[in-house]
């Protein structure tokens, strides 16, 4: 359905916030919270601020009404929180004050949030990204009827929670996972149970580098894997790009990729990486690393939790000589030490691995159902 938008200015005030003189103590310590990009959770609470304000600190600002949206403006352009007590910004954050007979504050909190992506391209090109207040004010929402709206945002409410729930239960499982494997093989950085070591490179039948070309994108096709595809051990698919099957093959003639595979991130966000599932035709996309196991040596659900270990941003410039943590080295990651317990404990470790990851999907719905209920009310 497609209903008439407005722009922000026409359905709310909006306020830019500004920071009392630091030069002046008086200004500080007193009861009205100060926020800052750095509270706001792109949720509808905020973090606890680390700054208050007294009434003279007050004096040089504005007092932000309860159920305002804050949106940053400078800087992390689109993070965003709902005010769920009166507050004062500093100057990166424009607070937005809707006319409660126009919009829903909690309809327009999803509403604003759809907007990051255009905060970011209308920004000039500058060092700080910066959207100012009138610009900001004219930027277009949705405006279907006020009950309409309250609808809307309860299905987004239900949603959120759904999402909530389920990162919940996933960092529970990928603690659980990560201190079981502690338990069963030690810290690999001291290996104290004395596990053999062999290079990476000699428990893969191969390890290959990416395609360096970025392919030709279609719109219906083969899933070409992007780092944005990738999490700490899972797959992320509410982005997915295609190949055709012309460009597949051309990708794939190194090696095709096949379920088992480890497939891990080399630039970017360095060191997250999935294990390829079964019945999923895919090739690779940029910045990639594909890991072919000898299975003879090696379970793809140990290695991977080794990796994720090993490969962590805090110790991947102890374990990649020469590497930043915005980069690994192909060739180094080969030569990298990998602790090799019995097959039995692997075995094990993998089985344990499966049951976590079955009963965490299970129990939860996918977080994309978030974004696509938020996208039927983007015009």
């Amino acid at each position: 359905m497609s209903w008439p938008t407005v722009s922000i200015g026409s359905v709310a005030k909006v306020i830019t916030g500004k920071t009392p003189p630091k030069a002046d103590p008086n200004c500080f310590g007193g009861n009205i919270p100060f926020i800052t990009p750095s509270e706001l959770t792109n949720s509808d609470y905020l973090l606890k601020p680390e700054t208050t304000l007294t009434e003279k600190g007050l004096a040089t600002t504005k007092l932000i009404p309860k159920n305002s949206i804050l949106v940053c403006c400078i800087g992390s352009l689109g993070k965003i929180a709902i005010a769920n007590l009166p507050v004062a910004t500093n100057q990166q954050i424009n607070s937005v004050t809707f006319d409660e007979d126009k919009i829903y504050y909690r309809f327009g909190f999803y509403a604003l949030k759809l907007l990051k992506n255009e905060l970011k391209n209308i920004a000039p090109s500058t060092t700080v990204a910066i959207v100012n207040k009138s610009r900001f004010s004219e930027l277009k929402i949705p405006h279907p009827p006020l009950e309409e709206q309250k609808r809307i945002a309860d299905i987004l409410d239900k949603a959120a929670g759904i999402r909530q729930k389920r990162e919940q239960a996933t960092k529970l499982a990928d603690d659980f996972l990560r201190a079981t494997f502690l338990a069963m093989f030690g810290d690999p950085v001291v290996n104290e149970k004395k596990w053999p070591l062999r290079k990476l490179k000699d428990v893969c039948d191969n390890v290959i580098d990416c395609p360096h070309s970025t392919p030709k994108w279609v719109d219906n096709g083969t899933i070409c894997i992007r780092t944005s595809n990738l999490s700490k051990g899972g797959w992320v698919w509410s982005d997915k790009r295609f190949v055709s099957e012309d460009t597949y093959l051309e990708r794939t003639k190194r090696s095709v990729v096949d379920e088992g595979d480890i497939i891990l991130s080399r630039e970017g966000t360095v060191g997250i990486a999935a294990i390829v599932p079964e019945n999923l035709k895919l090739c690779m996309g940029q910045r990639l690393v594909q890991l072919k196991l000898d299975k003879n040596q090696v379970t793809p659900e140990y290695l991977l939790a080794f990796l994720l270990y090993e490969l962590d941003p805090v110790r991947i410039s102890r374990v990649m000589s020469g590497s930043t943590s915005k980069h690994i080295n192909v060739s180094e990651l080969k030569q990298l030490n990998v602790m090799l317990p019995s097959m039995k404990k692997q075995k094990l470790f993998s089985e344990i691995r499966n049951k976590i990851i079955n009963i965490s999907n299970k129990s939860n719905v996918d977080s994309s159902l978030f974004e696509v209920l938020s996208s039927q009310f983007a015009y």
